[in-house]
């Protein structure tokens, strides 16, 4: 600034000496504008987008404005007298303010304000609020009697003031940018520079038009706007755009209030020169009338902008809702909306006896299908399960995603539209105790009134049922077998509608209660769910088979029921048709016994209160042998639960049970309990100390609790650290690996082994084997059928145990069945194997007695 003052100076005094100094102000200022567009030029080379488009908008007005001070060199060297003789060239000085104008209303986008709005409406707000600021500058400047002294308002050309007015709107339209909308101090930068060339052209041009102030300072604000304008682009990139501060919002009412201050003291000043007896002259009741309808229109926007964000807000209240109450893979319900809907059902239940069941669904092996195909394709199944359940059920039933591979479904009748009244009954009627009942017939399901005339009420009918017409009188419906009883009375004939007597008339079905009917819907819904999710889903190009075991319980009004109490039926029904072999659908039958027993009420029973052992819980135990001399080098201990209610429980349900409802840890502190006494027992047994292997949940390592189990169990049973290995199952995956490697290292500090289960399935693979210092690698069944497939099976096992002897570990073969498997591991050189082959799990009293074998 100080340097354009001083050259101003030195223009104006070359000027005055030699006598030419608009010359010499008109060149000055036509190769500052030059220069100026040329330093936009090659900053707008460097960038894109909004950043290159201001820039090359102030190249072109800067083109325009210097063309018109080349002009006015030419008339200074013709000898011309531009004030006298205007000319149509004077308009390119509008053309640099209309490209600023643009360029402005462009960095809206990239400084949004903190609530965001339409980048159209936006700008147009701007605009509308620097007219409206400027406005009312202009008119209390009008009424100013200090500006009044200096300037003759009616002498001024319009053409000459409109270079001011429109300084003016582009600097307010600056401060509105900078005040209202936050922005890091780089991207600042360059608008400040922009405001402050702004200034500098406003003030020369109000010289210029009042004809006030000395020469110098008019031909300094016109050095001064293009120097400052190739500053502002030549500034450094802004850092990229942050997403809008929350903090700023207060500053957005600022935004919203600003304008109408400036337009309230103008109108509070003319209507006390109005009250005093001043006029108001054309001039301000024009700019009153503009102001007037600028505010209308304002308020209008803000109107706008204020509903579309409302609707803005109601969608997104609306997509959080979505989110908060359903799955994200399948876009199901979630387990927050199933309970939500379950207990509406059972209130309708308890109130007005409205039928509702539940069917719980667990898929059969799905983790199979993300071990062979992977995750990715695992969830690709996981939503066309999703598709088909909600396929196979009524629209008016909610299908759930409850977690992994676990789907529920809410079978009931809230739909139900209520029967309309019937006419009063005669005492006759009443005395007979006419009932409705509902009838089976070769048409369908139909409601039979009895015998006898007269109107019935209309039965109660769901919307989305098909309403069946009745059949001819032709037609004859089928009866059932003689013997047949329903609702404990014999199905027998009714009279013809034509014939009247028994002999000629049809037989009809047998009458049954509207209970029995929603059970047989309820398990027709089930089957029908069952049979769809049967069928192979052709993913890729491949087809994937995925089975389910499904539990349905149906409501009774009577029982009072929870919404938890039924789901734990409907997952105890389940569970046992996981024992029955998986891949069916049974139904929960009443009280806790037999195969429908509430399997996970009784395990929390079990295994949270007193001994495990008390409540059917026990130890068996399975061999691992040496492969080149059969010697049993150790055993593995094994749980199995013998309920005095459910009866004998498979591993695998209550253990998949367990680690669902977070009682594995009990069951693996009892084996690790039970496996530390028993080993005295365990070496008298076999005539020398041999190796204990105790299954551990994976999901426990890295929690607290298994140290301190391990450490309590070997003290408490004297048995040495080294004769126990732990197994980490690979039933669930690891949370945290390096701290489960951490926990690892601990217990081998100790002494203790520890080995991973089922390594080649699942998930413990090589990353586990890379993560943990492992001293064990037990190779699951899959990896072991070297007799059945020699060359993938065998290719895969000598390259793991390849891997494991150069680690130092030692492997175990699992899954052996048969002696040419046995021999064909021991040619590879496996050196230790287990399976049926050499004994099944059983109880310590009945393990078979095995000479004792050196080397051991």
């Amino acid at each position: 600034m100080i340097g354009t003052l001083a050259l101003a100076l030195a223009v104006v005094a070359v000027g005055e000496l030699v006598g030419a100094p608009r010359l010499y102000a008109d060149t000055a200022q036509l190769a500052a504008g030059a220069i100026a567009a040329w330093a936009c030029l090659v900053a707008a080379r460097r960038r894109a987008g909004i950043p290159r488009n201001w820039r090359l908008l102030a190249a072109g007005g800067l083109v325009a404005w210097s063309a018109v001070r080349l002009w006015w060199v030419v008339q200074d060297l013709a000898g011309h007298d531009r004030l006298d003789r205007p000319s149509v060239f004077d308009i390119g000085f509008v053309v640099l303010p209309a490209c600023m104008l643009i360029g402005l209303l462009g960095a809206t986008r990239t400084r949004p304000r903190p609530v965001p709005t339409s980048p159209r409406r936006d700008q147009i707000a701007l605009l509308i609020d620097s007219v409206l600021i400027t406005g009312s500058v202009l008119a209390l400047c009008w009424t100013s009697s200090c500006l009044n002294a200096v300037a003759d308002w009616e002498s001024l050309s319009w053409w000459v003031a409109a270079y001011p007015v429109a300084d003016l709107i582009l600097f307010t339209m600056v401060v509105l940018l900078l005040t209202t909308r936050p922005d890091s101090p780089a991207g600042r930068r360059p608008l400040v520079l922009v405001g402050a060339a702004l200034l500098a052209f406003g003030t020369a041009d109000s010289v210029r038009l009042l004809g006030v102030g000395p020469a110098w300072l008019q031909v300094t604000g016109h050095l001064l706007g293009p120097a400052l304008i190739a500053l502002a682009a030549l500034s450094p990139a802004r850092p990229a755009s942050l997403p809008p501060d929350l903090t700023a919002l207060p500053r957005d009412w600022f935004h919203l209030l600003l304008p109408y201050v400036p337009v309230l003291v103008t109108g509070v000043v003319l209507l006390a020169r109005t009250v005093a007896g001043a006029a108001l002259t054309p001039f301000q009741a024009y700019l009153g009338w503009l102001g007037l309808g600028l505010v209308v229109t304002r308020q209008m926007i803000t109107i706008l902008d204020n509903t579309v964000l409302l609707d803005r807000v109601a969608e997104t209240q609306r997509r959080l809702h979505h989110q908060a109450y359903h799955d994200p893979l399948t876009g199901l319900a979630n387990r927050a909306l199933f309970r939500e809907r379950l207990v509406l059902a059972l209130d309708a239940n308890h109130h007005r006896g409205t039928p509702v069941a539940v069917l719980f669904a667990d898929l059969d092996d799905f983790k199979l299908i993300n071990d062979t195909y992977g995750h990715a394709l695992g969830d690709r199944v996981l939503h066309a399960i999703g598709e088909r359940l909600r396929a196979s059920v009524r629209p008016q039933d909610l299908v759930a995603r409850l977690g992994g591979d676990e789907f529920a479904v809410v079978l009931d009748q809230s739909d139900v539209v209520a029967p309309e009244p019937a006419p009063p009954e005669s005492r006759l009627r009443r005395a007979m105790g006419r009932q409705r009942r509902y009838v089976l017939s070769a048409a369908g399901i139909r409601v039979s009134g009895g015998s006898g005339g007269g109107r019935t009420a209309a039965p109660a009918r769901r919307r989305t049922d098909v309403v069946t017409p009745a059949p001819p009188d032709d037609v004859v419906t089928p009866a059932l077998p003689d013997g047949v009883l329903i609702n404990g009375r014999s199905a027998g004939l009714v009279p013809s509608p034509r014939t009247g007597s028994a002999a000629a008339s049809a037989p009809v079905a047998p009458e049954i209660s509207a209970d029995r009917l929603w059970e047989a819907e309820a398990e027709g819904i089930g089957e029908r769910v069952l049979a769809a999710l049967r069928e192979p889903y052709l993913i890729d190009g491949r087809a994937v088979s995925v089975g389910a075991s499904i539990g349905l319980v149906v409501a009774e009004p009577a029982d009072r029921l929870s919404a938890d109490l039924l789901l734990r039926r409907a997952d105890a029904a389940m569970y046992a048709v996981k024992r029955r072999g998986k891949g069916a659908l049974i139904r929960y039958t009443g009280p806790v016994h037999g195969p429908n027993a509430d399997l996970p009420q009784l395990l929390a029973g079990a295994l949270s209160g007193g001994s495990p052992a008390a409540a059917g819980f026990e130890v068996f135990y399975q061999p691992i042998v040496r492969l080149s001399d059969r010697a049993t080098v150790a055993v593995e201990a094994l749980a199995r639960w013998t309920d005095p209610v459910a009866g004998p429980v498979h591993p695998d349900v209550f253990v998949t049970m367990a680690e669902r409802t977070g009682l594995v840890s009990a069951i693996d502190d009892f084996v690790l309990n039970q496996a530390c006494a028993d080993a005295q027992a365990l070496a008298e047994r076999f005539g020398r100390p041999i190796a204990v292997h105790v299954n551990v949940s994976a999901g426990r390592l890295g929690q607290q609790g298994l140290e301190d189990a391990v450490d309590a169990a070997l003290t408490r049973h004297a048995m040495p650290p080294a004769r126990l290995v732990v197994e980490i199952t690979e039933t669930l995956r690891i949370p945290d690996l390096p701290r489960a490697a951490a926990m690892v290292e601990r217990l081998r500090a100790r002494g203790v082994r520890v080995a991973l289960d089922d390594f080649g399935s699942g998930y413990n693979a090589l990353a586990q084997l890379h993560g943990m210092p492992v001293d064990t690698v037990k190779l699951d069944s899959t990896l072991t059928d070297v007799d059945t497939a020699p060359d993938r099976a065998g290719a895969l096992c000598r390259s793991v145990l390849a891997i494991c002897a150069e680690l130092g570990i030692t492997v175990v073969a699992e899954g052996i069945e048969t002696d040419e498997r046995a021999a064909a591991l021991s040619g590879l050189g496996c050196p230790l194997g287990q399976g049926y082959l050499f004994g099944p799990p059983a109880r310590l009293a009945d393990l078979g007695q095995t000479a004792s074998q050196p080397g051991s």
